[in-house]
């Protein structure tokens, strides 16, 4: 069975989303102006989540070798 992990780029677009998930809701309850509408927030939320979802389950360019278990070979 696959271990699933992620590197830098997975890291920033789960950041991403729950900081765009979390002004989604700012806006979404009137607490506080976003100058952005509700729409697009919402759609590039959704879009981080996705793409945290690849790489988790893809190939990360940016996750190290040494997290898969590979081996060096010469």
């Amino acid at each position: 069975m696959a271990e699933h992990d992620f590197g830098p780029f997975g890291w920033f677009s789960a950041a991403g989303f729950v900081i765009l998930s979390l002004l989604y809701v700012v806006d979404l309850w009137g607490i506080a102006e976003w100058p952005v509408s509700l729409a697009v927030t919402g759609a590039v939320a959704l879009l981080a989540a996705a793409g945290a979802i690849l790489l988790w389950y893809g190939n990360d360019p940016t996750a190290s070798e040494e997290e898969y278990g590979a081996t060096e070979t010469r």
